[in-house]
């Protein structure tokens, strides 16, 4: 199950990706893949468009999300 949401976007992430001619929607489905481990496999494509960029991109992603404390969050609410 999916689930919509509306986020603004600072413009300083905007013109990032400009500048580099991706855009955001890319790059944020691309992290969105990478840190929940959706692989898109070729012989069962995903209809959603979700995909990981790869192995270590799928390591890094975590490293960051478990270095900025996000698992620990609820504990402290």
């Amino acid at each position: 199950m999916s689930k919509r949401i509306q986020i603004e976007l600072p413009d300083e992430f905007i013109e990032l990706c400009e500048a580099d001619g991706v855009e955001p929607k890319r790059v944020l489905r691309g992290f969105i893949a990478d840190l929940a481990e959706i692989i898109n496999w070729a012989s069962e494509p995903r209809k959603d468009g979700y995909s990981s960029n790869g192995s270590d991109e799928r390591r890094l992603a975590r490293e960051y999300y478990e270095r900025v404390g996000y698992p620990y969050w609820k504990e402290f609410k």
